[in-house]
């Protein structure tokens, strides 16, 4: 069963948080341009695939992970770095937004993407059978696909909207501190159980991939198109939709992330020594670290002026005014503020003071 890195993994992981940086750090969100904008309720957009992607390389590299660890320091390992994730990114919305304790947010996207981790994690400690993984994915999809629709115990009616039906309530209900969108959150309750649905069938998809002698390249581009073909099928019962991380959201996104990798997996002996492939490995091997970072720079920028001018702001005026189209203003300042968060990352490789869960 190989176990070696697959840098080509570690690229697709890398150009999903280039991509993220591109999203996150636009210089004017309305004048962006559409791929790079998230649906506003239903449908998908490029900015829509960056975080199941990054949950579907979670899944993936998890047998990867933990084959490589001692027997008896799994449990240990998985737990920590659990735990750091979700300390983390609650640690760092409140620098982006110092509150009181009780309007803290507790969700959100580090948080997800350790919840994820130790459900995934923990399907593959108890069992080493891509099946079980898989037959839990499908299982969760179901479920959600039924609950969502279901009316909620307040009495009010069902509903898909925002912050509608069960999926609202849930986070209402449950959730203490601040919700992102006052009546939901798009980091919520009952989205968490198929966005582990994502993660969980990535980790079927590699511990299949790994327990196979011959070349899988064919087999995973067959997988990719079905689940493809399975979400758009679905998405005529629930729509797409990625705040609710509906199933034909998973299924589609899930999909395209699976022909994204083996599309670059074809052809990475050509462009492995490419400056951007390097980068690309770069950001893979050091998202955590990279994410931070650009936490941080956000942390900065978003900050007022005297005049109650952000800084943000002042950066991107200053650009639109060159005369560039907007939409393209708005692209050159998030590669501008991507190149400045990898100036420090590219030092910190090099001293090996990386930020590891």
């Amino acid at each position: 069963m190989p176990n070696e890195r697959d840098l080509s993994l570690d690229a697709f992981r890398g150009l999903t948080v280039m991509l993220m940086i591109i999203v996150n750090l636009q210089g004017n969100g309305d004048a962006a341009y559409a791929a790079l904008k998230h649906a506003e309720w239903n449908g998908l957009t490029l900015a829509d695939l960056v975080f199941p992607w990054f949950l579907f390389i979670v899944g993936l590299s998890i047998p990867l992970a933990l084959d490589r660890m001692g027997s008896g320091s799994r449990w240990p390992i998985v737990l920590r770095r659990a735990l750091v994730l979700f300390a983390l990114g609650v640690a760092l919305a409140w620098l982006i937004r110092p509150v009181e304790f009780d309007q803290i947010r507790w969700m959100g996207v580090l948080q997800r993407i350790g919840i994820v981790y130790l459900a995934c994690a923990a399907a593959l400690l108890l069992s080493k059978s891509w099946r079980v993984a898989a037959w839990i994915a499908a299982a969760i999809l179901i479920l959600h696909s039924i609950v969502l629709k279901l009316p909620p115990p307040d009495g009010n009616i069902a509903g898909v909207g925002p912050g509608e039906g069960v999926s609202g309530w849930l986070d209402r209900a449950l959730l203490p501190g601040r919700l992102l969108r006052k009546t939901w959150d798009p980091e919520g309750v009952l989205s968490t159980l198929p966005a582990i649905a994502s993660g969980l069938i990535g980790v079927a998809v590699m511990r299949w991939n790994q327990w196979r002698t011959r070349d899988t390249k064919n087999w995973l581009i067959g997988w990719g198109g079905a689940f493809l073909v399975l979400g758009l099928i679905s998405s005529r019962y629930v729509a797409i939709n990625k705040a609710l991380w509906t199933t034909s959201f998973v299924l589609v996104s899930t999909g395209l992330g699976l022909l994204a990798w083996m599309i670059l997996r074809h052809f990475w002996v050509r462009i492995s020594d490419w400056k951007i492939s390097r980068l690309c490995i770069l950001y893979g091997q050091t998202a955590l670290t990279f994410y931070v970072i650009h936490m941080l720079l956000l942390a900065v920028i978003v900050r007022k002026l005297p005049d109650d001018t952000r800084i943000w702001d002042m950066l991107y005026v200053s650009l639109a005014n060159t005369g560039l189209p907007p939409a393209f203003a708005s692209l050159i300042f998030a590669i501008i503020a991507g190149a400045l968060c990898t100036v420090p990352l590219a030092w910190l490789k090099r001293k090996g003071w990386l930020i590891k869960a």
